[in-house]
């Protein structure tokens, strides 16, 4: 193997010193600078380094077509949502997170080796800078040679990289005199390497690493067995480098920023576009200091004022972030990001809002569907799976657009109180937590916020904002990892080997303590340790005649902790112990697994493919699943599902259940294998429903689906954003429910004495006749409680300059309320204490009183007590209650002393 020094000089690279930087670096010609920004400024602008002009589809195309001459595989892109197969990161964010961390441990083998391929990655840790600086996108095309390198098969390392880098370049044109390689090091997700950035005319063009060390936790770093070569060519900026257009943008993704162009009247100034990108890759523009910066020197090169260059420029900007969020949307929505408050689904939200804060920027009169439909047809035609997703992410645009609408609504009252809140505190301006909380917790964009602030509060946005927000969401550590280990030969898991076993005997390994309490270790068992929503097998274990009631089991390191009802003898360790399973509870629960397989698998093929589990619980009496999906399931749906999941169990069809290597089960059956979730381990259990369904899944399933029985579903919620639970009952379960529900029928339709089919109309023509009474009843009340209010209207103390009623009337606690808050909200009185007979008070204080420093809710909390209950609310109005109704004048009169 020629190492990297005799590479370099067969190539005719020489290494040399940057005078700027200091950077080793290596150059077929002599020269004083590395070759990267901001020690040399971009040359390529209006000045291409090619004689051939590509465009991005183009450039990925002669990139795929020039490794696969040179004895690479292509492989097809991943989605760009990695949690399909990790769990640490939501979204890919390089080309090598598709094979972290199975491949590049070893546990799987590539699709490919050495592979080829050009991955859509996102990141939005620079979110902001991008359509400012000419060359940021929130997502970008990562073109890729990787080698996975064993000892057994070692394929190549940095010579070979470097010799492929070299004559790429040169095949597509680019003078390779004008190329460096610069040395650096590489560290990252708990590996790192030496690598080399390989740049022209100013331009990081690719990077290539070489992954060969584990970083410790104590910084140090050790070797590994599996030798990565890692290479990331920056497809969109080769393309750019080739075309010499002012920015990425014009570069990638033309026809759509034409057709932006076109509806907004948006001219691209290419002077200004074009000096923006030079000076920006002079600076290191993630920092937020450097932004502004950027605009300045712009300006001052142009000869314009800030202003004028903020007037001609911005426009240009909004053109190039929508053009670049669109696309980037376009993946995330193809790929099943449902856009919701959490997760991946947070990030895909910022990304579809902040594409329609810059359409509104523009006064665009377009939806954002409008905009979508523009990039989808431009996308698509190089993307088939994006056409194929077309409606299901026009339907998401859309909807997402509406409730961005009502958010916008909803958060001005909210903006409001903050900002008084803020003004009372002292405050004239708003920390930026706050402003990051009301955009975190309640959707309010920053532009809204200062819209409502005005000119009497100050509202700072950074220029960072949005990558602020970003980046605090950009990974998933919701996994935590238990610390807890056993050491234990594996138990042998009989229920795998035959589900209808349910007793057995077996030998006591050990006893060990966990969560304070003693569990039993046995070298097999036929008890279902808990795990991927399935609660565990109980039963019953005997040993030397003494009976134990085997009350959960869990497992730790492949080894099953049974847990038991009393305390453990010191010397069972050795003995022989024999095992009896909850059959009913086995079965009921298996059941459910099954049958969940099956609803998702209706859910599916009923909602779309972009349905996913987001998590699942098996019990006795019903089971439920969590579905991503974008909008509620409508009852239309619902009975669709159960039909379509009832068919699947009167099919009977066998199931397939096998033991896999991971890479067998992902080269047979792909992600999807993973809707339950990641599965640890080299080896997992694959649950195959032919024709219907297929999961990488640990649990009980009955053996054919007939066994599951009927399926009923009981209930749907949405229990978060962009989640929907479906709740369902199978088998015996479903009967009792079924039952249960038609019995409710009856008891209803017998109070009405009504015929069951007669029940919905009845019930109409009461609720119809007791909203009217209702209303008619409120109204009385209403009229009542004016007459009060006029008796009261004069009938009032001063205090401290503040106009105060109090009284004991007969009243329900709404009259209560409605009098009180009528009183200070129309300045009839300041603070109004109102109490009935049935010990419950009311207080109201107006703003007026507020500000004189009076908590009526703290006053009435006291009141209350003296009641011998409890209360509180509101500065502006609060309520108690308390049994101690003889009390009420003593309450009324603690609460005005308190004024």
């Amino acid at each position: 193997m020629i190492n990297m020094v005799e590479i370099f000089n067969e190539l005719g690279y020489k290494k040399q010193t940057c005078k700027t930087c200091g950077q080793e670096f290596y150059s077929q010609v002599d020269r004083d600078t590395c070759g990267d920004a901001p020690c040399d400024e971009y040359e390529f602008i209006a000045n291409p380094a090619t004689d051939k002009a590509y465009n991005l589809y183009e450039i990925q195309q002669v990139f795929r077509e020039f490794l696969e001459s040179n004895g690479h595989t292509h492989v097809p892109r991943y989605p760009v949502l990695a949690k399909r197969w990790r769990d640490d990161v939501f979204l890919v964010g390089a080309s090598i997170f598709c094979f972290q961390p199975w491949i590049t441990s070893g546990l799987v083998k590539p699709p490919a080796n050495p592979i080829e391929m050009a991955q859509p990655s996102i990141r939005l840790n620079d979110v902001d800078n991008v359509g400012r600086t000419g060359r940021h996108m929130t997502c970008f095309t990562m073109g890729t040679h990787t080698v996975i390198n064993k000892e057994d098969d070692f394929i190549y390392w940095e010579d070979e990289t470097i010799r492929l880098c070299h004559e790429f370049f040169a095949y597509i044109g680019i003078n390779t005199e004008e190329i460096t390689f610069i040395k650096s090091w590489w560290a990252g997700g708990g590996n790192e390497g030496p690598c080399y950035e390989v740049c022209c005319r100013g331009v990081e063009l690719a990077t290539l690493v070489f992954i060969q060390y584990e970083t410790l936790e104590d910084g140090s770093k050790k070797e590994i067995p599996i030798k990565v070569v890692d290479t990331g060519y920056g497809l969109e900026r080769i393309a750019w480098i080739s075309q010499g257009t002012p920015t990425a943008y014009d570069a990638c993704f033309a026809p759509v920023v034409d057709k932006l162009k076109e509806l907004t009247g948006v001219e691209i100034n290419e002077d200004i576009q074009g000096r923006n990108a030079q000076i920006a890759g002079m600076m290191d523009i993630e920092d937020i200091g450097d932004l502004k910066e950027l605009r300045k020197q712009v300006a001052e090169s142009l000869n314009l004022s800030l202003e004028e260059y903020l007037k001609a420029a911005e426009p240009m900007e909004a053109i190039y972030i929508i053009a670049d969020h669109t696309r980037c949307l376009a993946f995330m929505l193809a790929d099943g990001i449902i856009p919701s408050n959490v997760k991946e689904g947070y990030l895909a939200r910022l990304v579809l809002r902040r594409t329609i804060r810059f359409m509104k920027d523009l006064n665009m009169k377009e939806s954002l569907a409008d905009v979508m439909a523009i990039q989808l047809d431009f996308l698509s035609k190089f993307y088939p799976e994006i056409r194929d997703s077309e409606d299901h992410i026009m339907n998401i645009i859309t909807l997402e657009e509406e409730r961005y609408a009502n958010t916008v609504k909803k958060g001005k009252s909210i903006v409001k109180r903050t900002i008084k809140r803020l003004k009372k505190e002292g405050k004239d301006e708003m920390p930026l937590d706050i402003l990051i909380d009301l955009y975190d917790a309640h959707g309010i964009p920053p532009e809204t916020v200062v819209e409502m602030a005005g000119d009497s509060f100050t509202v700072n946005v950074p220029d960072n904002f949005f990558t602020q927000v970003a980046g605090a969401h950009e990974k998933d550590t919701s996994h935590k990892k238990s610390t807890f280990t056993v050491d234990y030969p594996e138990t042998d898991l009989l229920f795998y080997k035959d589900f209808y076993q349910k007793e057995f005997e077996a030998e006591v390994l050990g006893v060990v303590e966990k969560d304070g309490k003693n569990c039993l270790i046995f070298d097999k068992t036929v008890f279902y340790p808990e795990g991927g929503g399935q609660p565990s097998d109980i039963g019953e274990v005997k040993i030397d005649g003494t009976s134990f009631k085997m009350a959960h089991a869990e497992k730790v390191n492949n080894v099953v902790l049974h847990h038991v009802d009393k305390d453990i003898p010191n010397d069972v360790v050795g003995k022989k112990v024999e095992g009896k399973l909850d059959w009913d509870r086995r079965i009921t629960l298996a059941r459910h697994h099954t049958g969940t397989h099956l609803v998702i698998a209706a859910a599916r093929k009923v909602l779309g493919q972009h349905i996913w589990q987001a998590g699942s619980q098996n019990g006795l009496t019903r089971a439920r699943i969590d579905l991503s999906h974008y909008k509620r399931i409508t009852q239309e749906e619902l009975n669709e599902i159960e039909k379509l999941a009832n068919e699947y169990v009167m099919d009977n069809i066998d199931l397939d259940i096998q033991f896999h290597t991971r890479d067998e089960a992902q080269e047979l059956y792909g992600f999807v294998l993973y809707q339950g979730g990641i599965v640890p381990g080299k080896m997992i259990r694959v649950v195959k429903i032919p024709g219907i369904d297929v999961q990488a899944c640990a649990g009980t399933h009955v053996l054919r689906t007939g066994v599951v029985g009927p399926i009923k579903i009981n209930k749907t919620e949405r229990v978060q954003d962009g989640v929907e639970r479906i709740d369902f009952s199978a088998g015996l379960a479903a009967i009792d429910s079924m039952q249960h529900d038609e019995e409710l029928l009856r008891e209803s339709a017998n109070i009405f004495k009504v015929e069951n089919d007669q029940l919905p109309k009845t019930c109409d023509r009461f609720f119809s006749e007791w909203k009217s009474q209702k209303n008619q009843i409120d109204k009385l009340k209403s009229e009542i409680a004016n007459l009060k209010m006029n008796s009261l209207a004069d009938d009032f103390v001063e205090i401290k300059g503040l106009k105060v009623v109090s009284q004991l009337i007969d009243g329900d606690f709404k009259e209560l309320q409605k009098i009180a808050t009528d009183f200070t909200d129309n300045g009839k009185a300041d603070v109004v204490i109102m109490g009935n007979n049935d010990g419950k008070i009311v207080g109201a204080a107006s703003e007026k009183a507020i500000d004189e420093g009076v908590k009526i809710n703290e006053i009435i909390k006291t009141a209350a007590g003296v009641l011998g209950g409890g209360g509180g609310g509101r500065l502006t109005l609060a309520q108690g209650a308390g049994k101690d109704t003889d009390k009420m004048d003593e309450a009324i009169k603690t609460a005005v002393d308190l004024i």
